[in-house]
């Protein structure tokens, strides 16, 4: 009978563990993300040699390639384009240009419900870099700036593998906008279609 006993429960201890790697297996994957959305700096101000710029906010897209590494922790890479519209007023009036901002991030990610099959909700954070291809100062020249970034996730579940996810992401960074170096914070909205393997 014991021994009966002892082959049940060693049965149940081994389903079990099986069952907790199963779980943790099907958590494992990589989800891709393509988004859309709108990126607008907070601090808006800047000089284009003796010319008052306003930066504005544009339209942005791009995506997004996740690992989760089980239910809770992820790693995450960004990449993403937007005109990074502007406006620059002299005597002669007021014109609009971009600078043409491409921006990546690393991102380490936290799953705050893992068990939830519905709605999925996750912070992270980790490094940026943004490149303007025509700098707000000067439109010859390129400029690259390095800093870190911070976000929310909230998906919707719409399947075993799909869900609509959007993000709120801010970016922060020394940046030069004609008015000397200081701290700087640009805000991401964006949402898209999220398809895990």
């Amino acid at each position: 009978m014991r021994s009966m006993i002892r082959n049940v429960v060693a049965g149940v201890v081994v389903a079990g563990s099986w069952g907790i790697g199963v779980a943790a297996a099907q958590a494992k994957g990589v989800e891709l993300n393509g988004f859309a959305g709108l990126y607008a700096p907070t601090d808006d101000q800047g000089l284009q040699g003796t010319k008052t710029a306003v930066r504005k906010g544009s339209l942005a897209f791009g995506g997004r390639l996740t690992y989760w590494t089980g239910k809770t922790v992820g790693v995450e890479f960004t990449g993403g384009f937007t005109p990074a519209r502007l406006s620059v007023a002299s005597n002669a009036g007021t014109f609009p240009r971009s600078t043409h901002l491409t921006f990546g991030s690393a991102k380490l990610l936290f799953n705050l419900t893992p068990g939830s099959k519905l709605l999925g909700v996750a912070i992270g954070g980790g490094v940026a870099g943004l490149h303007s291809g025509k700098s707000l100062v000067d439109a010859t020249k390129s400029k690259t700036d390095v800093g870190g970034v911070g976000g929310l996730i909230v998906r919707l579940h719409l399947g075993e593998n799909v869900a609509l996810r959007g993000d709120f992401e801010d970016y922060v960074y020394n940046g030069n906008f004609g008015l000397g170096s200081k701290f700087t914070q640009d805000l991401m909205v964006s949402g898209g279609l999220s398809i895990k393997f």
